[in-house]
């Protein structure tokens, strides 16, 4: 299935800055890309809106040398779960012994997976109308946003870092990590470092927060300083 027949996909023209006809910069010729856009109301109530926690594996931490192995995330709608999407995927580069230590993904596990530019659109599609939420969103979403930039496609979406919230909410504790937040919040890991596992903690995390430290607190306008941009 094409990208473009995806509702969300806008197409957009932007200038190459070359000429190839010639092979010389400076020609302006127009090339077509395609964005993923969403931007919600600033008046938004967070509490009711579809929020799609996420979290990868990678080969590395680099996002631009290293690739994604494993995408994971759960839907909420009005804070409750109505759906999970996961899947491994398989990168051009051998996943290294650091990388599979840490997740417990080998490379036999991702042999025959399907590649990146199979699996983004799908999530990208599946995430439709959500606000993204991550743990240490920064890492997760350049990755995301790196890997579609290779397929031609530009992503402007929100996203919400609970490790912010956590920074501001929480200032008193030493760490903010997810091990240790799951710690104050007496969350249990299923499976740390893989996506789902991480997803769960990350979620229930997120919902905590919103009960307690962040109760006051309710639109989209009022959770600015938590996004990641």
């Amino acid at each position: 299935m094409s990208l473009l027949q995806y509702s969300m996909f806008q197409e957009v023209f932007f200038p190459t800055g070359e000429d190839k006809t010639d092979g010389k910069s400076g020609g302006g010729e127009l090339q077509l890309q395609k964005i993923v856009r969403y931007s919600p109301a600033l008046l938004t109530d967070i509490r009711s809106s579809v929020l799609v926690f996420f979290d990868l594996e990678t080969t590395g931490l680099d996002d631009i040398q290293d690739e994604i192995v494993e995408i994971g995330a759960q839907k909420y709608i009005g804070g409750k779960l109505v759906d999970e999407w996961s899947s491994l995927v398989c990168p051009k580069q051998q996943i290294s012994p650091q990388a599979t230590k840490i997740s417990g993904i080998t490379q036999e596990m991702l042999d025959g997976q399907p590649a990146i530019e199979s699996v983004l659109p799908h999530f990208l599609q599946w995430m439709q109308g959500g606000i993204l939420v991550a743990h240490n969103a920064t890492f997760d979403i350049g990755f995301v946003r790196e890997a579609a930039l290779r397929m031609g496609i530009g992503i402007e979406w929100p996203v919400l870092c609970t490790l912010k919230m956590a920074r501001s909410l929480l200032p008193s504790l030493e760490r903010k990590n997810l091990d240790t937040l799951a710690q104050y919040y007496g969350v249990q890991f299923e499976a740390r470092h893989r996506s789902i596992g991480d997803v769960k903690v990350t979620a229930e995390v997120f919902h905590r927060l919103l009960e307690k430290e962040a109760m006051d607190i309710d639109t989209w306008q009022d959770f600015q300083e938590y996004r990641v941009v």
